[in-house]
């Protein structure tokens, strides 16, 4: 009995596919014994029947450690067996390679067999024996990220372009290429630079390598920050430390008022003198100065080491150190017995740096440790000081008095220094925050962007500007991901948020890796973006397909969502939180991030239709997208359609159990009662006058829809299209030149299109842009949106016209439109003359859409036994394989959609049913190839 593999592959006679045993205790079992009964795409040991398979299969599970992937690639397990994997697995025989030579390393590369076959397998016709020898440098280096995006470019890169992408090197630590398919990225990547030149390519190709690094370092650098410092969940103790010294002073002036022992009712009653306010915020302004120099001074530390560290930052920490006196140092310094080791202030941490990082003394080891140990509490300090800022601004009542008769404005000397050797982080002429009040009358009252004007902004900021919170808030940000705090201006004091997760950039994709970041275009470009013609980097191509107005224009139409779901947005279901998707931008930011196809004009359409309701499950932790659901409302109510987490994977068992009984438990609204049945007179019989002159308001109705119609983008790039087909009615050498509206002309006028579309494609016409221009019915669209289109219906089906139909039908204004309807009936009709034939069969793999395949499929099998086909699905079956699922009989699923127009293409659609349960669903082999349908099909749906 013979077995099907992945990639189209049969096992032999004389052969036995075995499966590994689950946990290595029981014996190998075999793959025939329960065919369909095993996971699609299974690994498994292929290998004389007669041969023990014992050691093979154990070979085969030490291979596929990593997942099923590396046994697609046939290696060698010994004693005759090569590993193999059942059919239905996902991607290509590239994918199982470069998965293997990860499991196999360079010592192991031989066991793949052949290496010219391997080469070719991932690189096709550019394997060299150059591209080869560079290949085995990667390979030796194990350079996978290189090596996956230059077999992901090989259809797009010649042979010395290759060589270019696998000498791609990595900062440490850093990889572009974790997870994902490269025959995935591969089709994103020929569906964004295809239209480029090979040089505009690999430039595109490498920027975007780099543009991941440099995103992916940036992120490095962020958790690298973090790590240097002292851990968070510590604060507490450092908090307590500095309230204690701070409210010492307080304490103290308390005793000096009324006496060392103070009564609880002599401590109520007793006031703090009126400028003290002011002396509690100058002692916190200067601690900030001092926690700000060392978050600064901690960063650099961090991203680029001390001696650029003790360089860059020398003049700020010797303004910072002034900030304190000794006496104040020794007191902060001072640690009462069981109190946390480090001192109450940052300043006596700033202290010891200048110390330390003279610039007449060396850097030592010693030193070097002193310095990093100090600077691990650099985040916790800044904490600490910003919280009990905002707590005693939140707290100010009274304007700020500088001193016992407020001869000036509160002033603190520290400030300026500061600043001369900081200067500015955040540009002073935007900062708008409203100053504190102060009692006299010389203090500030408007904010500094409005003091400013020519002067120098160092000259007017006041402490009262709260710039120098800022400040700290800014140097407090990178050490949680972002570049700068976000800041709201409010009274009495700015709402300063360093903590935010960073927040991408509007219209900006992904750029978590390398798969990712081109899916995430390549989503765009599929709801009918056009890459910009010129871009000289990744960024500027990325940005200009956001920006396309394709994109805007599909992400007006918003779903409809069924009343009982609309109250489901933000629930939280099994410990996630439920998104509804709304429009289709929001499908592509998923998509984007998830991997998965969701984001394709496909999963739009439904929605749009109201066919069905798409979710993201996200994580209320982090906000990330754990899963998208696809839920549809059949009889008894609604039910899972596809759940799946990132990269398509599935779900865990509990959450998929989970999700699946709060779908099912989803009320259903109860049907509307009927309106009553309105009695309607019987029709009297009248003579059919000859000829009925049409409503001049109907003919004027209609011209208005076809204009309408005709200048529509479709309609536009349909002509378009055309024009690109007629110029095959030129002589040999001598292609004609048509105007698109003389295109559709001429090609209305020919007798048949068979010969044409075929040397069309031939040519390089897509097949899918042809069906495109084919699905683009101006006169019909026009028909369809009057209220009267049912005295009209003979203009929309290709039916023989009445005489009044023929008159309307020649006028100037409906002709085009109704010549495009001809046209596209008869390329439709040529179309299915070609349903065997190779021409059409390999463009449409080359760009395959799923009403395509699907419509060829059901013509093929309506025609079986008259082309060379290959089975997809058994007789009597209707689950057709491949992911997305889909099922023959599912009334809002692929196959019912395509039924019409796969009657255009002149198929018997009527005994479909009678031959499905014959000999089952079969398509052309030439458009299956060696991949296989279920690539095909997850192609189609990418």
């Amino acid at each position: 009995m013979s077995i099907q593999l992945a990639f189209g592959v049969t096992a032999g006679p004389g052969l036995s596919c075995w499966l590994p045993s689950s946990g290595g205790t029981a014996a190998p079992r075999l793959a025939e014994a329960r065919v369909g009964a095993h996971p699609p795409g299974s690994p498994v040991a292929v290998g004389p029947a007669d041969a023990d398979p014992v050691e093979a299969t154990r070979q085969l599970a030490l291979l596929v450690t990593g997942g099923p992937e590396a046994a697609g690639a046939g290696v060698d397990l010994g004693g005759g067996f090569t590993s193999a994997r059942l059919a239905g697995a996902r991607g290509d025989r590239r994918d199982a390679v470069l998965a293997a030579l990860r499991v196999l390393g360079a010592d192991g590369a031989h066991r793949l067999g052949d290496r010219t076959a391997v080469l070719v397998a991932l690189f096709g016709p550019a394997a060299t024996k150059r591209v080869g020898a560079a290949t085995n440098t990667a390979v030796s280096e194990r350079r996978w990220a290189a090596l996956e995006l230059a077999s992901a470019a090989s259809e797009l890169l010649g042979p010395e372009q290759l060589e270019r992408v696998l000498d791609l090197r990595t900062p440490d630590g850093i990889d572009p290429f974790p997870r994902g398919a490269a025959s995935t990225l591969a089709d994103h990547l020929s569906r964004v630079l295809s239209r480029y030149q090979r040089p505009r390519r690999l430039s595109l190709i490498i920027s975007l390598w780099e543009h991941v690094c440099a995103e992916l370092a940036a992120r490095q650098r962020v958790a690298r920050r973090a790590a240097t410092q002292t851990r968070a969940d510590r604060v507490d103790k450092l908090r307590e430390r500095h309230r204690v010294h701070f409210d010492e002073a307080v304490l103290q002036q308390l005793r000096w008022s009324v006496g060392e022992t103070p009564t609880l009712a002599e401590a109520a009653r007793w006031r703090p003198p009126p400028y003290w306010t002011s002396w509690e915020l100058e002692r916190l302004l200067r601690d900030a100065i001092a926690a700000t120099a060392l978050l600064r001074f901690a960063r650099t530390l961090s991203d680029e080491g001390i001696a650029v560290a003790a360089q860059r930052h020398r003049a700020e920490l010797v303004a910072a150190d002034e900030c304190l006196t000794e006496e104040q140092r020794a007191d902060a310094a001072r640690r009462p017995e069981g109190a946390y080791s480090h001192p109450a202030r940052p300043g006596c941490y700033v202290h010891h740096l200048v110390q330390s990082l003279s610039p007449d003394r060396p850097i030592s080891a010693k030193t070097e440790n002193q310095v990093k140990t100090r600077v691990a509490m650099a985040r916790n300090y800044g904490v600490v000081v910003f919280d009990t800022v905002t707590q005693l601004l939140g707290e100010l009542g009274d304007p700020l008095q500088n001193c016992w008769d407020a001869c000036k404005p509160w002033h603190v000397a520290a400030l300026r220094p500061w600043r001369t050797a900081l200067g500015y982080v955040r540009a002073p002429r935007s900062w708008e925050q409203p100053p504190l009040s102060d009692v006299h009358a010389d203090s500030p009252d408007l904010p500094l962007a409005q003091r400013i004007g020519t002067a120098d902004p160092a000259e007017v900021e006041a402490p009262h500007d709260l710039l120098w919170l800022a400040d700290l808030a800014d140097a407090l940000a990178p050490f949680h991901g972002s570049d700068s705090a976000e800041v709201r201006h409010e009274r009495p004091h700015p709402d300063l948020t360093y903590d935010a997760p960073p927040r991408p950039e509007p219209g900006r994709p992904r750029a978590d890796s390398v798969p990712l970041a081109a899916a995430a275009v390549a989503q765009l470009v599929m709801f009918g973006a056009t890459p910009p013609p010129r871009c000289g980097s990744w960024a500027e191509l990325a940005a200009g397909v956001s920006a396309d107005a394709v994109v805007a224009e599909a992400s007006v139409g918003a779903f409809p969502i069924p009343p009982e779901l609309s109250a489901m947005d933000g629930q939280v279901v099994a410990g996630l939180t439920v998104e509804l998707g709304h429009e289709p931008r929001q499908l592509a930011g998923w998509s984007s991030y998830m991997g998965n196809c969701i984001g394709e004009s496909w999963y739009a359409d439904k929605a749009r239709r109201g066919l069905c309701v798409l979710m993201a499950l996200r994580d209320p932790a982090d906000g990330r997208v754990a899963a998208n659901l696809d839920i549809r409302r059949h009889t008894g109510g609604w039910h899972v359609y596809e759940l799946r987490a990132r990269f398509n994977d599935d779900v865990t068992p509990a959450l998929e159990k989970h999700i699946k009984r709060w779908v099912d438990g989803i009320p259903v609204p109860a049907p509307p009662e009927p309106e009553p049945l309105v009695p309607v007179p019987p029709v009297r019989a009248r003579r059919r006058p000859v000829a009925t002159r049409l409503p001049s308001e109907l003919v004027t109705a209609l011209t208005k829809a076809v204009e309408r119609e005709l200048t529509s983008t479709a309609a536009v790039s349909a002509r378009r299209t055309y024009a690109a087909l007629a110029s095959g009615l030129g002589r040999p050498g001598r292609p004609a030149d048509f105007e698109p509206d003389a295109a559709v002309i001429a090609l209305k006028r020919r007798p048949g299109h068979t010969d044409l579309v075929r040397t069309a494609l031939d040519s390089g016409l897509s097949a899918q842009a042809l069906w495109q221009a084919t699905r683009v019915r101006p006169l019909t669209a026009a028909v369809e949106s009057l209220r009267e289109h049912e005295r009209l219906g003979a203009l929309t089906n290709g039916s023989p016209l009445p005489r009044t139909l023929r008159a309307l039908a020649r006028l100037p204004e409906i002709a085009p439109a109704h010549a495009m309807d001809v046209v596209a009936r008869a390329i439709r009709a040529a179309m299915g003359e070609l349903v065997g034939d190779d021409a059409l069969a390999r463009s449409v793999a080359h760009r395959p859409s799923t009403e395509l395949l699907c419509v060829l499929a059901i013509a093929t099998t309506c025609t079986a036994g008259s082309h060379d086909t290959v089975q997809v699905a058994g007789a009597r079956k209707t689950a057709v394989p491949g992911f997305p699922a889909s099922d023959l009989s599912d009334e809002d699923g692929p196959w019912r959609a395509a039924m019409a127009a796969a009657a255009e293409l002149g198929a018997p659609v009527d005994v479909f049913w009678e031959h499905i349960a014959e000999h089952g669903l079969v398509v052309p082999a030439a458009l299956v190839g060696a991949s296989g349908w279920p690539v095909l099909w997850s192609r189609a749906h990418r």
